[in-house]
């Protein structure tokens, strides 16, 4: 039983953690662990030789483990620490570290509360992989709320998903490849090979706590399943979103979701940061149902 509680007690923790202080400040960002995952990409990638499609692929499967196991592995040895309460210390510090529900609301306010279109752009650019150079005031807005959609998934849903099935080392797992995808994941002509690999193992992962996210979103409005996920083929969470809120969600050149709805604006914002919180916090509490239901059966088989 103690093990079901304390990981209970470390989930709580954590979250607690992140809604109360949040993530690190930007002047000390670059000494935060997870951003060192990056960082090591970064540098396997800068070695790494272009021309040769199958060493690519190889090496992308090998760094990718190496790093994965250079940051999950060592989570493994909380289970050797024999104090309860280092446990649990260790155990919420480390978990926090792989989701962020106020990171996600701040950013997202930053780019609705932008001064002018410049200060806008430069917000929008922090949470999105797209050129905003060109973007209007309305284009900005609906690409904060399809990255407030999409980190729904990645930020949240789905560390908690794996916290709840495999404790603080799931959830590291799910970090590192989701920060790989984020990295060299592109079906790009420099990362179609190299990146192959990230790109498939967080797809697969995301499969589940994606569905779950883009179930939960609707959850919150009278959208129906069936009319608003299979009628586009973009990111399920942007789809859902799009519906939740009856905004149109536009990325020039790639897909315009709810084209009936009206543009997206400063409201749409506010309302993508409530119904993620608020899938976010339903979402903790069906995790914790979850991890009932997965340790009891070890205390009575």
């Amino acid at each position: 039983m103690n093990l079901l509680i304390d990981q209970i007690v470390i989930f709580a923790i954590a979250i607690f953690i992140d809604l109360s202080i949040g993530d690190p400040p930007e002047k000390i960002e670059k000494y935060y662990p997870i951003v060192w995952i990056s960082r090591l990409m970064h540098f396997f990638d800068g070695i790494t030789s272009r021309g040769d499609a199958r060493k690519e692929k190889i090496l992308g499967v090998v760094y990718a483990l190496l790093t994965i196991s250079v940051f999950a592995l060592p989570c493994l040895m909380l289970l050797f620490i024999h104090s309860e309460l280092l446990y649990i210390v260790l155990g919420s510090l480390i978990f926090k570290m792989t989701f962020t529900i106020k990171g996600l609301e701040q950013y997202g306010r930053k780019a609705m509360e932008a001064e002018n279109l410049e200060a806008k752009r430069e917000a929008v650019r922090k949470i999105v992989g797209r050129e905003v150079s060109d973007l209007d005031e309305e284009h900005l807005d609906s690409a904060t709320i399809e990255s407030v959609a999409e980190n729904t998934t990645d930020s949240v849903i789905a560390p908690f998903f794996y916290f709840a099935l495999f404790g603080v080392f799931g959830a590291m797992v799910y970090r590192v490849i989701n920060t790989l995808d984020a990295v060299v994941g592109y079906k790009n002509r420099k990362y179609i090979h190299f990146g192959w690999f990230s790109a498939k193992a967080d797809d697969v992962l995301n499969y589940i706590p994606e569905r779950f996210a883009a179930g939960l979103i609707l959850l919150m409005s009278n959208a129906k399943l069936r009319d608003s996920i299979k009628k586009e083929k973009v990111p399920l969470t942007i789809t859902a979103m799009s519906h939740a809120l009856s905004v149109k969600l536009e990325k020039k050149g790639h897909y315009t979701v709810g084209g009936s709805f009206e543009g997206a604006c400063g409201k749409h914002i506010e309302e993508a940061i409530r119904v993620m919180k608020r899938c976010s916090l339903l979402f903790a509490f069906v995790c914790i149902v979850l991890m009932f239901i997965l340790y009891l059966p070890l205390y009575f088989p």
